[in-house]
């Protein structure tokens, strides 16, 4: 029998155990040519697509991470694979085979694998590359989708950068072969379990480890997120490591000083998990780390696009707006201009904006700050169109609208009880957060009075005047043509001065946060799915030692559904104990993700981290599901 048909029946009789590293290989390798195909299509290096550029930065960015992250999972898989067989190897070596010829088996089966992972990964990368093409077409709202091609350069380096990836990695395990005599593969493979030791003190520093990243990261404000980000990493890692080798061998020592020890089949399940903690503590440290980290990354994309969403667009008062300048040289866009192009466009007009304003600046605290001035009745006429309270005020009492107040936590005006207009004391009766006139210049800062003060102050001479209009749309956020086509109407020879248009700003958040998502969604998903595949290759290492187990249970009379509770329990303990450790710790990431924003996060950080959290502890409930389905079938096939 030569080398290279052993190496052929090994790969065929080790299938199960390598369906999910190869799987695995296969995903990032498809996701990585996904990526070429857009970033070398002609079309998107030619430049002629808008804002092709800011795209292909972030998937570079992304395949260096799916590169870095093949890293890891090959040379841990390769790690895994080379152990779980010293016992094969070992008795290959009685048979006469050296050290070399060993080598060249591993070479072998190695270079078949990745050859066909990537062949099934460029296969299954052209497959769907038409539909991402099609998705990426619709999502930068080009009108003419991007011509599927077949990229040269995209095969080629997807193929040969994987390829040497592959064969790195494989040398460099051979470095485990060349160390071991072969006593000692026979002897690793023969290793009794033993009772696991843990250390009070050091379960105790990881406990306290832990906390201290957690209460830093739960306290840090905005200005000492940064400095602080390095520390919390330390403590948190730092703690995970000793509770996983430490705090899970302890907790489970204490579990057999309870009398539910002797209920059932919980005896074995907890002996089977306390005596193997020690070879699950560095993979369990692992993969909550990994889930750490994609849960924080989902979940900081998701918030961060929520609060830029609501500044892009909360502050603008209407679909539609701009402010006319009593020292402008010409109008910004004259009203009947305007109405034209929204009547050529046949847009519906909710309500519109037409009213006078007055400008003045006023302290507060040590700033000083620009505003316009609004008469009483106009804004009740607008807060009625919106379905807003009306205002009612006496002659000293101001109402301020900003939407500075909500979207800048700390400004003096969110405290503010009393202002100074043109040399007048005014109590602040209320703040509202919401703009009823375009942002722009002294815009940002709105305050109202009673119409009889706005009278009074209109009636001098020197006062500085403006004039407000606004529309507001049916459906605002389709409406990007009949917005743009009043930008370009519109006069903007002093830069300050400009039309306000809520849709292409709205457009312009949700296209790149969505393409944002669009290229994270595939490396999350490949994260996940490693992760997962690294506790199915550690299930699957040990399935012959699970056989003989099942065997001696049996006659010991443990029946095959008490058995399979017995392993069932031991895949759970494996999925979930990671998955909640790496939720807690992406909670705590969340709350200080609020502090960095200064509290601005608000419900959207509860919802989205319960999104985020809830469909990750769905992808691991499938993948456990899975796992366990293939392993039980396995261990009892012998049966």
């Amino acid at each position: 029998m030569t080398l290279r048909l052993l190496a052929r029946r090994n790969i065929t009789g080790n299938a199960q155990r390598y369906a999910a590293y190869f799987l695995s290989c296969v995903f990032a390798v498809s996701i990585f040519f996904i990526y070429a195909q857009f970033i070398f299509h002609p079309d998107v290096m030619s430049g002629d697509i808008r804002s092709a550029d800011a795209v292909r930065t972030g998937m570079i960015m992304a395949q260096v991470i799916i590169v870095l992250f093949s890293i890891f999972f090959i040379a841990y898989s390769n790690r895994a694979f080379l152990q779980t067989r010293s016992k094969e190897f070992g008795l290959l070596s009685l048979f006469g085979t050296s050290k070399s010829q060993l080598r060249k088996l591993i070479y072998i089966e190695q270079t078949i694998t990745s050859v066909l992972a990537i062949g099934a990964g460029l296969a299954l990368g052209t497959l769907f590359s038409y539909l991402f093409l099609l998705l990426m077409s619709s999502m930068m709202n080009m009108d003419v989708p991007i011509e599927f091609q077949l990229v040269p350069s995209a095969y080629a380096l997807t193929a040969v950068g994987f390829l040497i990836l592959f064969q790195t990695l494989t040398l460099l395990s051979f470095q485990r072969i060349r160390k071991l005599s072969v006593q000692d593969l026979l002897r690793d493979a023969q290793k009794p379990k033993v009772m696991p030791k843990s250390s009070i003190v050091l379960s105790i520093l990881g406990v306290l480890s832990l906390v201290a990243g957690y209460v830093i990261a739960a306290t840090a404000t905005a200005m000492t997120a940064v400095f602080l980000i390095p520390i919390i990493l330390f403590f948190v890692v730092f703690g995970s490591y000793l509770l996983f080798r430490q705090g899970t061998v302890a907790v489970y020592k204490r579990l057999y000083k309870r009398p539910s020890l002797y209920h059932g089949t919980n005896l074995v399940t907890r002996t089977n998990i306390l005596f193997r903690l020690k070879d699950y503590a560095n993979m369990l440290f692992l993969t909550s780390t990994i889930i750490a980290v994609v849960l924080t990354a989902s979940g900081t994309v998701y918030l961060t696009y929520d609060f830029f969403n609501r500044i892009a667009v909360g502050q603008l008062s209407t679909s539609v707006a701009w402010l006319e300048f009593d020292d402008d040289t010409e109008p910004i866009l004259e009203q009947e201009r305007a109405e034209q192009i929204i009547s050529d466009y046949g847009t519906d007009v909710v309500y519109t904006v037409d009213m006078e304003l007055l400008t003045t600046q006023f302290a507060v605290g040590d700033t000083e700050t620009s505003s316009v001035i609004l008469k009483e009745s106009d804004y009740n006429t607008v807060a009625e169109q919106r379905g807003e309270d009306a205002v009612s005020l006496a002659e000293d009492e101001v109402f301020i609208t900003s939407p500075l107040i909500e979207n800048t936590p700390g400004n003096p005006l969110e405290t503010v009880e009393e202002i100074q207009l043109f040399g007048e004391s005014f109590d602040v009766t209320d703040r509202g957060a919401q703009a009823i006139v375009a942002t722009v210049d002294a815009g940002f800062v709105q305050t109202v009075v009673s119409d009889a003060v706005y009278e009074r102050w209109n009636e001098a001479d020197e006062v500085e005047r403006a004039h407000a209009y606004g529309y507001e749309f049916e459906d605002w956020q389709d409406q990007i043509d009949v917005s743009n086509a009043l930008r370009d109407a519109g006069s903007t020879d002093v830069n300050h001065y400009f039309i306000q248009a809520a849709a292409p700003d709205y457009q312009a958040t949700q296209q790149a946060f969505s393409l944002t998502l669009f290229i994270g969604l595939f490396v999350s998903l490949l994260f996940f799915i490693v992760q997962g595949s690294m506790l199915y290759l550690k299930l699957f290492t040990e399935l012959g030692e699970t056989k003989k187990q099942l065997h001696s249970l049996h006659r010991m009379g443990i029946t095959r559904k008490e058995a399979g509770k017995i392993l069932g329990s031991k895949i759970r303990f494996l999925f979930f104990v990671p998955y909640a450790v790496g939720t807690l710790h992406a909670s705590f990431a969340f709350l200080m993700l609020n502090s960095i924003l200064e509290g601005m996060g608000g419900t959207a950080l509860l919802w989205n981290s319960l999104l985020v959290i809830t469909l990750g502890a769905a992808l691991q409930y499938g993948y456990y599901i899975i796992t366990k389905l293939y392993y039980l079938r396995a261990a009892f096939r012998s049966e």
